[in-house]
């Protein structure tokens, strides 16, 4: 199983056509061997003591 880490960055402003982005969290992306997304969980730093997942349908059928 592998899992993808990526950065969650929110807007934080703009100035002189830059834009400007926070670091707020990390979301993590589990798969199987096959690749398939297994789960999703959300670290964020407004909610510090709260697990956020994802999970897939079980009846979702990909080809």
């Amino acid at each position: 199983m592998a899992t993808q880490t990526l950065k969650l960055n929110v807007k934080s402003g703009e100035k002189d056509g830059k834009t400007f982005w926070d670091r707020c969290g990390a979301l993590f992306v589990r798969t199987d061997e096959q690749g398939n997304i297994t789960s999703i969980s959300v670290k964020h730093s407004m909610f510090p003591n709260v697990d956020m997942v994802a999970f897939p349908n079980k009846d979702d059928v990909t080809e």
